[in-house]
């Protein structure tokens, strides 16, 4: 693949008005008049539709995905209008799509600019920054080497910023093993530091590093397991095989695209994928490990269990990703006229350590 998005190609036309909240996928997008096709919805259009509309996902937090794992490959710059036809995949309509990015401008992920009467947004140096910080936590095992060491942030005394702080730490691995006290095994001192910056903090919290005298008997605790998401994100990783496994194990109750669909993905016959359910599918699955695994403290592998249920998710989440990944990229391309460049990304390392289980060395 070449990295044709720079420079932009020139901006979609943008639809005006509202239209309907529900766009299926094979449906042509408003904002991409060139997009035409008679294909029924399939399986795995019905099953994204349902997926959006499930209590726990909204647009803004699909859209965090979408920026996540499809624009900042491509240069973290998408025109609206295309970021608005990637989103009615889920059916997602203008109105969400355009009241969630104000919301991301606002909170400093995102910046826009007008060209004309077009609209594009761009990802700010603290967006990016989130992202790459993300990218290591949802597509990497953290890791097997472990000196023993925690970093502690101490929130106490920072007012009404707690809840965004609290966020940000979650984002970044922390868990908060007692009131106002976070800790995590893995940590970028400098980039936290440039978190508390970015939210303003004066004085910044307090950051120290620690040794527990037994660490089994802290992280093994119902308190521990509870306080810093632990038992939340084993939860969610069982929840998440639960919906894929059949998907990645089971050919004959996997998705079918429509006989009528011209593109079809071949990485994996079993599924068939067109390219837009490709996009579906990839950005569900990474969409829910994402929502797994920062919930996830990522103990080193010392203090887990060889049958952790998060390895058991990632590997297949890494496995229907490269089922996927190939063909998802030919309906982005399709949408934005825009490719990722491998040797200038960090695509070629994503779930580059599945199905190899950490090393459970004790650092003791």
């Amino acid at each position: 693949m070449t990295n044709k998005s720079a420079p932009p190609r020139p901006a979609p036309a943008e639809a005006t008005g509202s239209r309907p909240s529900v766009q299926l996928a094979g449906q042509p997008s408003a904002a991409t008049p060139h997009l035409v096709s008679d294909m029924k919805p399939t399986v795995v259009a019905q099953q994204a539709l349902a997926w959006a509309a499930g209590a726990d996902i909204s647009a803004r937090s699909a859209l965090v995905t979408i920026l996540g794992d499809t624009i900042a490959p491509l240069g973290g710059t998408v025109w609206l209008a295309d970021l608005i036809a990637l989103a009615g995949t889920f059916g997602f309509n203008e109105r969400l799509v355009r009241t969630s990015m104000f919301r991301l401008a606002s909170e400093r992920w995102v910046t826009s600019e007008r060209i004309g009467r077009k609209s594009r947004y761009s990802l700010t140096d603290f967006g990016r920054a989130e992202f790459s910080e993300a990218e290591n936590r949802i597509y990497q095992r953290n890791s097997a080497d472990w000196d023993g060491r925690w970093t502690l942030v101490l929130t106490s005394g920072n007012g009404g910023t707690d809840d965004e702080l609290t966020r940000h730490l979650q984002w970044r691995g922390f868990a908060e093993v007692s009131r106002g006290v976070y800790a995590t095994p893995h940590c970028d001192p400098a980039g936290v530091e440039q978190l508390f910056t970015h939210l303003n903090l004066d004085p910044h919290p307090l950051m120290a590093t620690a040794c527990f005298r037994q660490d089994d008997l802290l992280t093994g605790s119902d308190a521990f397991r509870t306080d810093s998401g632990l038992a939340e994100a084993e939860a969610a990783y069982h929840e998440f095989v639960e919906r894929y496994e059949r998907l990645d194990h089971d050919p004959d109750h996997g998705p079918q695209v429509d006989t009528s669909a011209t593109a079809t993905n071949g990485d994996d016959p079993r599924l068939n994928l067109s390219p837009q359910d490709a996009f579906a599918l990839r950005t569900m699955v990474i969409h829910d490990l994402r929502r797994a695994r920062l919930r996830d403290p990522e103990l080193p592998a010392a203090l887990m269990t060889p049958d952790w249920i998060g390895h058991q998710a990632f590997n297949l989440a890494a496995s229907l990703y490269q089922t996927t990944n190939e063909s998802s990229w030919r309906w982005v391309e399709t949408v934005t006229g825009s490719t990722p460049d491998p040797e200038t990304t960090h695509l070629t390392q994503r779930f580059a350590g599945a199905h190899h289980p950490p090393d459970h060395q004790d650092h003791r």
